[in-house]
Order: C-alpha cells, then sequence, then structure tokens
C-alpha cells in the first residue's frame, strides 16, 4: 500500500487548497489591489531615483537597529540558557513583553524615563548639577535605544533556545586541550549559534524596518523611512499611487530578508542533542557569576523601566504625583471618549478580536503544518505576510473588501500566521517520521494519524500558537487604526487617541491593562510550553 495516495493524499490536498484559498483571498488579492495602483502613472526608476534616501535612512537605522539588538541580546541568552536562577521564568515571559508592547506606548514611556524633563534627566540635574538636558531619545540614538527596547529580548529568546541544544561536550574536549574560553566561543560555540543569530537577525530587522510610531516620533523629518512616507502619501495626501510604489518597491526588499529568517529560523529550530550542558545556578561570590547576576538586573531594569513608568503614570494624580486611581476611573466610568467609544469597549473588542484572530491563526497554521508537503513552495509567500507593512495591508483591505470587525479578525489572523505556523511546525518536526510512517502504511489515514498520534504531541504547541497569535493582536494598532469604522476600538486606538489628546495620564491607565494581558499571555506560554520554540 502506498502510504502516500488514498485518503492521507486527499486530505492533505483539501488542507493546502483550503490554506492557499485563504491566502489568494486575504493578502494575495488585497495587495494586488494596491500595487496595482502603483503603476497608475508612475515612472518605477524616477520614483526609486527620487527616494534613494528614504531607502537609505531605511536601511541604515534597521540595520544598526539589529546590530545593537544581537550585542545586547547574547549575554542574556547565554544566562538564560546557562544558569538556573530564581525567577527565571518570570524573566523569561517578560522578555518577550515589548514584542508585543505597542509602538505608541514605547513612545509615551520612553518620554517619561529618557525625554528631556524625563526620571534620568531629572536624576542626572539633582545629582550631578546638569544644567541642559541629555537629548537621549531624540534623533537617532532615540530610534535605535527605542529598537533596542523592542528586540533585544527576541534575539535573546532565539538565542538561549539555540544554545541549549549545544553538545556542549565538544565544549569540554576544546578546554581540556588548552583551549580559552574566547577560543572555544569563536572556534566551537559561535558557529552553531550563526543560524540563530542570523534568524533573530533577520527578523529584528524586518521590524525596524517597518518602525513607524517610534520613527515618526522620535526621529523626526531628517530620518523618515519608507514606512512614514507611505503613510503620509496614503493619508494625508491622498496619492495612492506613489504610496503604492514604495510599499511595493519595501515589500520587494523585505522579502528577501524573510528569506533569509526562514532559512535560518529552520537551521537553528532542530532537536535537541543528547550531550547538553546542565544547568548552573549564579554565584554571586564568583567573578563570572557576578557579572551574569549584572546582565540579568540590566536586562530586567531595562525592561522594567519603561514598563513601570506606565504603571507609576497611570497611578498618579496629574497635578500632584501622588498615588491615586483618578485615572482608572476617569476611563472607565466615562459614557464616551475621544475614541467615540467607552473604555470597556474598547477591551471587549481587544479581547474579542484577538481570541477569535488567534484561533483562526492557529488553525490555519495546523491545516499548513499537516499539509506542507503539499503547499511548501507557497509557505513561504504564504508566511511573507511578516514582512508586508501594515498600514499597506490594511489599505489593501480597505480597498478590496471594506472595513468592519471581520475583516480586522481576518487581518490579525494574516499577522499572526507566520508565528502561529513555525510554533506548530516545530512541534510537528519533532515527532518521529517513523512513527507516523509505520502508522500509515498500516493502514491509518490522515486522520487518524492526526488524533492518536500527532495531536496528543502536539497541543501544547497548539495552545502556545492560541495564545501568541492572542498577544500579538492586543498590540496592535495600524491596522485596526485604518479599518475600525469609529465603532471597534481597540485598547491601542483608545491609548493612541488619548495620546493624541495629551490625556497621558487616562493612556497609561489603559496602557497598564493592555500591559497586564500581554504579560499573563507570555507567563502562559512559559508555563504551558517551556521548552518550545516560539518562532
Amino acid at each position: 500500500m502506498d502510504f502516500r495516495m488514498g485518503k492521507n493524499n486527499d486530505f492533505r490536498g483539501i488542507a493546502g487548497l483550503f490554506v492557499t484559498g485563504i491566502f489568494l483571498v486575504f493578502l494575495v488579492y488585497p495587495l494586488m489591489s494596491v500595487f496595482l495602483s502603483s503603476f497608475s502613472g508612475q515612472n518605477f526608476s524616477e520614483l526609486i531615483f527620487s527616494n534613494l534616501p528614504l531607502i537609505w535612512n531605511s536601511l541604515y537605522q534597521a540595520f544598526f537597529s539589529t546590530v545593537f539588538s544581537i550585542l545586547f541580546g547574547i549575554p542574556l541568552a547565554f544566562v538564560l540558557a546557562k544558569r538556573n536562577f530564581p525567577g527565571k521564568t518570570v524573566v523569561k515571559s517578560l522578555s518577550l513583553v515589548p514584542f508585543v508592547f505597542p509602538s505608541i506606548l514605547v513612545v509615551l514611556s520612553f518620554v517619561i524615563v529618557f525625554g528631556n524633563n524625563g526620571w534620568i534627566n531629572n536624576f542626572l540635574a539633582y545629582f550631578f548639577g546638569f544644567e541642559t538636558p541629555v537629548k537621549f531619545i531624540y534623533g537617532f540614538s532615540g530610534i535605535i535605544l527605542a529598537h533596542i527596547f523592542y528586540n533585544f529580548p527576541l534575539v535573546a529568546k532565539f538565542v538561549s533556545e539555540s544554545w541549549e541544544n549545544i553538545d556542549y561536550e565538544m565544549e569540554e574536549a576544546a578546554k581540556s586541550l588548552g583551549a580559552s574560553p574566547i577560543t572555544v566561543f569563536l572556534k566551537i560555540t559561535l558557529p552553531q549559534l550563526v543560524p540563530s543569530i542570523l534568524a533573530a537577525g533577520s527578523l529584528v530587522f524586518i521590524y525596524t524596518f517597518m518602525s513607524f510610531a517610534i520613527v515618526i516620533t522620535l526621529g523626526g523629518i531628517q530620518f523618515t523611512t519608507l514606512e512614514v512616507e507611505i503613510y503620509r502619501l496614503i493619508t494625508r495626501n491622498l496619492d495612492f499611487a506613489a504610496g503604492s510604489a514604495l510599499a511595493l518597491v519595501q515589500f520587494l526588499i523585505l522579502s528577501a530578508v524573510v528569506f533569509v529568517y526562514f532559512y535560518f529560523s529552520k537551521k537553528y529550530s532542530i532537536s535537541s542533542k543528547g550531550n547538553q550542558f546542565k544547568k548552573k545556578n549564579i554565584n554571586l561570590f564568583s567573578s563570572n557569576g557576578f557579572t551574569e547576576a549584572l546582565i540579568i538586573v540590566f536586562s530586567v531594569l531595562f525592561i522594567m523601566l519603561p514598563l513601570s513608568s506606565i504603571f507609576i503614570f497611570a497611578f498618579s494624580e496629574p497635578s500632584t504625583g501622588s498615588f491615586s486611581v483618578a485615572s482608572f476611573i476617569k476611563i472607565f466610568s466615562a459614557n464616551e471618549s475621544v475614541t467615540g467609544s467607552t473604555a470597556i469597549n474598547s477591551v471587549f473588542y481587544s479581547l474579542l478580536i484577538a481570541f477569535i484572530s488567534g484561533i483562526f491563526a492557529t488553525f490555519i497554521g495546523l491545516l499548513a503544518g499537516i499539509s506542507k508537503e503539499k503547499i511548501s513552495p507557497l509557505l513561504v509567500i504564504f508566511s511573507s505576510s511578516v514582512a508586508i507593512s501594515i498600514i499597506t495591508l490594511a489599505f489593501g483591505y480597505y480597498l478590496s473588501f471594506g472595513s468592519g470587525l471581520w475583516i480586522i479578525i481576518a487581518g490579525h489572523a494574516i499577522v499572526a500566521f507566520p508565528f502561529s505556523f513555525r510554533i506548530i511546525n516545530n512541534s510537528l518536526d519533532k515527532i518521529s517520521n517513523e512513527i507516523v510512517l509505520t502508522a500509515r502504511t498500516l493502514g491509518a489515514d490522515q486522520i487518524k494519524v492526526f488524533s492518536e498520534i500527532q495531536f496528543p504531541r502536539i497541543k501544547k504547541a497548539i495552545i502556545t500558537s492560541v495564545i501568541f497569535s492572542f498577544a500579538v493582536s492586543l498590540g496592535e494598532l495600524g491596522l485596526v487604526l485604518v479599518l475600525y469604522d469609529g465603532i471597534y476600538a481597540t485598547m491601542p486606538v483608545y491609548i493612541y487617541r488619548l495620546i493624541s489628546s495629551f490625556d497621558l495620564h487616562a493612556a497609561a491607565a489603559m496602557g497598564v491593562v493592555l500591559i497586564s494581558l500581554s504579560f499573563i499571555s507570555f507567563y502562559l506560554i512559559e508555563k504551558i510550553s517551556p521548552e518550545r520554540t516560539v518562532f
């Protein structure tokens, strides 16, 4: 009996066709609506030449953001991979909160902490007599600093999971032959970490290249990037043709980076090796242990300072700075706000959209994982949604489908799909192929194989996928901002409108709700599936 034929083949074919149909409707068609308008009256070579400074700015800041995120992330990755310490699960879950921390809240928190009248400058003035503020966050340095905050935890997550799988006996053998620790790292350890570093770096590059709120707020007009210009052309100038043409240029650049990401993320997600390093406790009385403790403290502080600033601002009286819950009472007792919606409705719509889109993303991610042999060449294209500007995708949806609740849900599911697929596919790849082939040769169809063999082994990955997709949806702003019709205002939209009206304390109060939900989501991921690859 040929296990590749019959019901198994039919099931995979149907699943593959379904996934392909979903992406033709909700990714290809909207993008074609946008990109086709880029050829209406546009001289493409002239457009690219006239916007070379924008392209250079985008590449320049994304490159340095990626490099510094890697440099900050690798030391933390080592400690997470090789050491045990109290609160490690909390640190690991906390490290991914910035990944779904809305960019508009990053701007608010960085102004509070690093602004000209922020905590750091007030500290320098009070204790060291600084007469003029240090410009931490405005200009190129501010963009890089905010992007490091956003992305160094992501690098640490990627690289630490790869570091845990390194065969430590190779390192021990090199040491026994007289190799110094630096030589062992450069000759033995680093080559094995390169795939995970490149996978993480390519993903960081993608997100920093498409950064919008941080660049436009902290960078100023001299650091305008493609993403900012696309938004300006489409929303302010109503020049869909030029905006769409730049969106196409951006997509082509980032598509190349997506291939790098999926190639190296596949290499780094190999199964764990047998001879793994036994994690040790941190010894604070040794120089190495003290340094490792400092790495943890610095990393947590760098994450917690901006996060805590939101909490402190939310729980303080605007006029006196004393403890108060007035901001929470204000937003949750108001019948309406600048968003045209109530805070309770914003929380409700955020949870509803995030929950349904999380299930939908996981469902298509699961079908893609099961039928990947049938649609393998298309998976990279489907997963390229990670390299598509949210603003571009949102306007594609607006042109193709209009706006509304279900359109937002579909868009969030498409955005979350690359992560959902990786989570589930990494788990499927760990199942012994011999077990599956044996079951099929004995007559089990694909449904039986899935229910009896695959599902019990990937159910934690499925739950992880739902939670992660849920968290991604919670923090998304751009797509909702374009499509919410003034009705389905989510928490990020609510916060954005409050910041625009300079009601920062009320914005911080809603930010506390959003941050708390994000932290709970990632804490659950670490508790449910601590040893599984998230990306």
